[in-house]
């Protein structure tokens, strides 16, 4: 059995980071062994459906882990709009005051202003801010930053190399659920479910089970990932010199949280004997496991007839009888000898499309038959199932979850704040000009729209050549920009016009391979660059223009002005954004000297953007249980996501251009080229009316 160590001694091993999404897991994460927890308060947490914290918790629960030597670091790790600055402003102010070890934040422009107002409160980068090689960890350092979690997706060496070279803490999860898109980089949430992933809203819809479009048709989960289990490697991720192992799980228990901590405790204060962690991680009730790239990326993560929820996958549901529901038990559940389903265990079934399930307790068991693998479960309430429903053991109950807390007298020891920071409403109101009676800056100018196309082949070039493009985006693989270079003409007509995208994920021991292919393009006169990644400044040295494409997340004014000050000459709003932040966040307008803002209007958003291949082949039609259709394809070694319907936003350009919007984007990547689809979306442009049935995403619905 695995205890708890006394653990204000270790010396200079990482730090183990727990999970708390309520108050349960607070205390389970302190009494098991973790070194420092991490919550997040109602709002701006990448969270938000976990219990999580008020201040006033805070102001007794901090107080109470530093008594036992554990930090506490709190998450404000979500994308801030605009309207959000004063509020996220003084959630700064009280944590300062609380005292908190750390915030963990995502936004560029919260990291500066926490840096330049709130000087003693320690910052750390989230993994939402998608940092995946020592460039970006070292942009992510001069904004303050002294810890960076570093992207899911790396494997060992690269984490080791990533760390070695940079000049802050790094740290990695180690264990718990796993995206499928690249955390930062998923707009799935936002586009099918109307709540955005990177606003603590996720709906989890890569969990969800879709099936193949065409002749034989197949379900499963094609897009739902195992969980990480990287105990094997614990002993080469101290050896690499990673600062801090984190555990994923804010939604998960307090039964989670102890029986994971205690494995790991074992795991990190003993690295050459995991065998014990091991058997007790059975139980962690999770879902099956997987190294991911940790080894390399040496297996499968994704099974596509394995249903997505968590806990332990009993079987399925056979029959039901009124209140009760029958079981067909599979064969050597998850590998535990002699695993009962007994009196007030606690199950989860989940209907089959992979939405959210329904929890319950046992009430009473029996075999029904002699092989004892058809059950009949009565739960403790009702609940509603159907025959083919996943059932799951989520916890047991003989164990015992009572945790002896000492808080009784906490609440004298709660520190009194002050919930406002005087300056906040000054200090979000400093970037914003004095407004036009009617809230327009721009509506009877006279400026002409500049039109920008995205690409990525340069079988779309020679289409778009007798367009009105005045600036294109080449968003290509490494074999279409070295073609690019080595075609003379083409470099004739668009050489002053085009600007080379990078992609959105450079592991480090590709990045002499991009700094080659950038120095190339400068050889060859392309002086404009497209970045997505705060690890692309670095690379993109020597520029005469750069432009932030959508990925680098400008939400807010602030960002923006951190962007200006690092170079950037134009940004892309975001393909989740909604008009109301649009044109909170446009002003100043142009002419103030600010960075110009290019609205995207037509194109299809990537979804996902994984560096693991999905349980589909690409291109192969698969459509979700509402009947809307994707695909995947490829791209710089990386898997997109793709809807079959675009965002088409034609028809409110006007109202784009009266809110002080000039750059307008039609990306037409992932489309096949063709002179009619050319054709159609011209005079969509020209018109302002919406074609193909597109859909207008956030821009009236709002970005929630």
């Amino acid at each position: 059995m695995i205890t708890a160590k006394n653990f204000q001694t270790r010396g200079n091993t990482p730090e183990l980071l727990a999970p708390a999404g309520s108050r349960e897991c607070f205390f389970a994460a302190i009494d098991s062994g973790a070194d420092a927890v991490y919550l997040g308060l109602a709002d701006f947490n990448a969270r938000l459906r976990a219990k999580n914290f008020t201040t006033r918790d805070l102001s007794i629960l901090v107080p109470y882990a530093h008594s036992r030597n554990v930090k506490v670091y709190v998450t404000l790790n979500t994308l801030i709009k605009q309207s959000e600055i004063a509020p996220a402003l003084n959630a700064l102010y009280q944590l300062d005051q609380l005292g908190v070890d750390a915030v963990i934040a995502a936004d560029i422009g919260l990291m500066r202003l926490a840096k330049d107002n709130f000087p003693n409160l320690r910052i750390h980068g989230s993994t939402q801010a998608a940092a995946h090689n020592g460039y970006g960890v070292d942009f992510l350092s001069t904004l303050g930053v002294k810890r960076v979690v570093l992207a899911r997706e790396l494997s060992l060496e690269e984490i080791e190399e990533t760390t070695k070279r940079s000049s802050i803490e790094t740290e990695v999860f180690i264990h718990g659920a796993l995206c499928y898109s690249m955390s930062g980089m998923c707009l799935a949430s936002s586009f099918i479910g109307g709540a955005s992933g990177n606003r603590g809203r996720c709906t989890q819809v890569c969990r969800r089970r879709f099936k193949t479009d065409g002749i034989n048709t197949v379900n499963g989960y094609f897009f739902s990932p195992n969980d990480l289990q990287a105990l094997p490697f614990i002993g080469k991720l101290i050896k690499a010199g990673v600062a801090c192992f984190k555990i994923e799980g804010r939604m998960k228990g307090a039964e989670y949280v102890s029986t994971v901590v205690k494995a790991y405790r074992q795991a990190i204060d003993n690295p050459d004997d995991v065998d014990i962690a091991e058997k007790a991680l059975l139980f962690d009730f999770g879902r099956a496991k997987t190294a991911f790239f940790m080894n390399g990326m040496r297996g499968e993560a994704i099974d596509p007839n394995r249903p997505s929820g968590t806990g332990i996958f009993l079987g399925t549901v056979v029959d039901v009888d009124g209140g009760a529901f029958c079981i067909s038990v599979i064969d050597n559940i998850a590998n535990i000898d002699d695993l009962t389903i007994e009196r007030n265990d606690r199950l989860r079934v989940h209907p089959q499309d992979g939405f959210e399930g329904v929890s319950c307790k046992v009430a009473c068991c029996q075999s029904i038959n002699n092989n004892g693998n058809l059950i009949k479960i009565t739960p403790s309430q009702p609940l509603k199932c159907a025959i083919g429903d996943s059932v799951f053991l989520i916890g047991k109950g003989s164990v015992n979850t009572d945790i002896n807390i000492d808080i009784d007298t906490g609440i004298n020891t709660a520190v009194n704040i002050k919930p406002t920071f005087p300056q906040a409403k000054r200090i979000a109101d400093s970037l914003t000009p004095q407004l036009a009676p009617d809230n327009t800056v721009n509506k009877n100018s006279s400026t002409k729209p500049i039109l920008w196309f995205k690409a990525d082949t340069l079988r779309w070039l020679d289409l778009i050549t007798a367009t009105p493009c005045q600036r294109l985006i080449f968003d290509a693989d490494v074999g279409e920009i070295e073609a690019l270079i080595n075609a003379p003409d083409i470099l004739k007509t668009w050489r002053s016009r085009l600007s080379i995208a990078l992609p959105p994920f450079i592991e480090e021991p590709k990045l002499a391979l991009w700094r080659g292919i950038v120095d190339k393009c400068l050889y060859a006169g392309l002086r404009s660059f497209t970045i997505s990644n705060v690890g692309h400044f670095p690379l993109v040295k020597g520029a005469d223009r750069i432009v932030a494409d959508s990925l680098l997340w400008c939400l807010n004014r602030f960002t923006r002005a951190e962007l200006l000050k690092r170079g950037i000459n134009n940004f892309v709003f975001s393909w989740e954004d909604e008009y109301l932040n649009i044109r909170d966040n446009v002003y100043p307008p142009p002419q103030s000297g600010a960075i110009p803002a290019v609205a995207p209007i037509y194109g299809r958003p990537p979804l996902f953007i994984s560096r693991m291949n999905p349980a589909v082949n690409s291109n192969d039609p698969v459509a979700d249980p509402h009947g809307d259709t994707f695909f995947v394809s490829t791209k710089n070694a990386l898997y997109y996501t793709l809807p079959t319907t675009p965002v088409c936003l034609f028809a409110k350009r006007k109202k784009l251009s009266e809110c002080g919007v000039n750059d307008f984007l039609i990306d037409v990547s992932f489309h096949e080229p063709s002179y009619e689809l050319i054709d159609e979306l011209i005079n969509g442009y020209k018109q302002c009316v919406r074609i193909g049935g597109g859909t207008i995403f956030n821009f009236k619905a709002g970005l929630k």
